[in-house]
């Protein structure tokens, strides 16, 4: 039996004391008078026995109601429901530092389509026994756990998480690609500590920032949450970022691919995986990105050259953003088809046709379009197909992976389509020589590495 069940047996045990002792007492105490009254009859014992009767057959059907609002386990996992399981864990961070670990089954949505639903929940519902079981092998008993979402489970250990990453690691590596009943279970983790903050909600929402980028945390911040907020905040307010230009080569004039990143008050960078989740949650994301095309239309001068800037879908969509793009036109007509914006989205966006109307709208005052990830995202062919753009960036792993004969025909084939569909391709991550010349090799348009050019500064281009 794992903690949570014999949790809820107890709960469920207390809850009826709880409930029936009070009516318990009372027949007592009133049968007791009865009995002890002179003018006590028959008559009044029947009524009194048939009200008793009423009474508690009412308080029985409450106590199966009020049980079943009082739930405290997933009927699926057998796990804590989040509302109970967020009281224990802002119980035990008021006395201690918490370790919070979510675990996701990552394909269960795949499961749930192939093999159907019952299927997916026994997933689920093994997954969690096999952390449970794991945890107590490790002498790690009384372990709190609940399904947060969909194939998430999240569960706390008292202590700091350096106490815990070899732990989840060694069950990572027994569980992480496991088959249950012929079906195959995928898992992915992170893992954080309440150092960072005793805010539960902010606790979360970054755990689930640090599960969606994938990033190493073994190296915490040197800021709780909400002062990395605080930081973000401030330098988003006083536009206080730094930008640096990365040199693509080849064409006829320069080509400088940007990458931004946030100063603090300590002159410190606050990279992209640390500020673009924040800026997403706090909804301003727009913000930076409008704030960063000004600066690199401002640097737009008769010089030959033109600068790629990143900008998210959401933001590209947005009509301000649109708005605020045309108007910059006015301010710096030089800056005009000099700036590429470039784009990925791992979901496909279905209001299609106006997406690709505001696409061509954006080429049409004087902008150029990329779509990035093309080989890894689904959604880049896709767009490729149906919208007109002017560049495409390939995905890192192909340069990574380019001297193996199998990639080599996949970038043929995918250079060959964007070419036909009018685009021109990008590979980044060019490292040497070698690399450098299977790249030409397969009439790859632009190129850009370290090989080709190392980052400069904003006054490094400006010389």
């Amino acid at each position: 039996m794992t903690y949570t069940e014999e949790k809820e047996r107890s709960y469920r045990f207390v809850l009826a004391l709880r409930m029936g002792l009070p009516i318990f007492f009372l027949s007592t105490i009133t049968v007791f008078a009865l009995l002890t009254q002179d003018y006590t009859t028959y008559s009044s014992l029947i009524v009194l026995s048939i009200a008793l009767l009423g009474i508690m057959i009412y308080f029985i059907f409450y106590l199966i109601y009020q049980s079943t609002r009082e739930n405290i386990t997933d009927t699926i996992t057998h796990t804590f429901t989040v509302d109970y399981f967020f009281k224990l864990l802002k119980k035990s961070l008021s006395k201690k530092t918490q370790t919070i670990v979510l675990i996701s089954i990552e394909n269960l949505r795949s499961i749930n389509e192939h093999y159907g639903i019952k299927n997916g929940d026994h997933a689920l519902h093994s997954t969690a026994l096999k952390i449970d079981h794991f945890f107590q092998d490790k002498k790690i008993e009384k372990l709190p756990m609940c399904r947060y979402k969909g194939g998430d489970i999240i569960l706390f250990l008292p202590g700091e998480k350096e106490e815990y990453i070899a732990l989840i690691e060694l069950l990572m590596g027994k569980y992480q690609n496991h088959v249950e009943n012929d079906i195959e279970i995928r898992l992915e983790h992170s893992l954080l500590d309440s150092r960072l903050s005793d805010n539960v909600e902010l606790l979360i929402s970054r755990l689930y920032e640090l599960h969606n980028d994938r990033i190493n945390n073994e190296k915490e911040e040197f800021y709780s949450i909400t002062e990395l907020e605080n930081e973000i905040i401030n330098a988003l307010e006083k536009e206080h970022f730094s930008i640096g230009f990365w040199p693509i080569c080849c064409d006829e004039f320069p080509i400088f691919d940007t990458t931004v990143k946030l100063l603090d008050s300590g002159e410190r960078f606050i990279h992209q995986s640390r500020y673009v989740p924040v800026l997403n949650r706090l909804n301003k994301m727009r913000d930076l990105e409008s704030n960063v095309l000004e600066k690199i239309a401002a640097l737009c001068d008769e010089k030959n050259r033109k600068y790629v800037m990143q900008v998210s879908p959401a933001t590209l969509r947005n009509p301000h953003f649109f708005e605020h793009a045309l108007t910059l036109f006015e301010r710096y007509p030089l800056a005009q088809n000099k700036i590429i914006l470039i784009f990925e989205e791992k979901e496909y966006y279905h209001q299609l046709e106006r997406f690709s109307h505001q696409i061509a709208y954006y080429r049409k005052s004087g902008y150029m379009v990329a779509l990035d990830r093309l080989g890894a995202y689904q959604t880049t062919l896709l767009y490729l197909k149906e919208i007109e753009v002017d560049l495409v960036r390939f995905d890192s792993i192909y340069t990574r992976h380019i001297k193996e004969a199998g990639y080599q025909n996949i970038l043929q084939g995918l250079n060959l389509t964007a070419h036909l569909c009018g685009a021109k391709t990008w590979m980044s991550m060019i490292e040497d020589e070698q690399i450098d010349q299977l790249a030409k090799s397969l009439k790859i348009n632009y190129r850009q590495g370290n090989y080709v050019g190392k980052i400069l500064t904003i006054d490094e281009v400006r010389k």
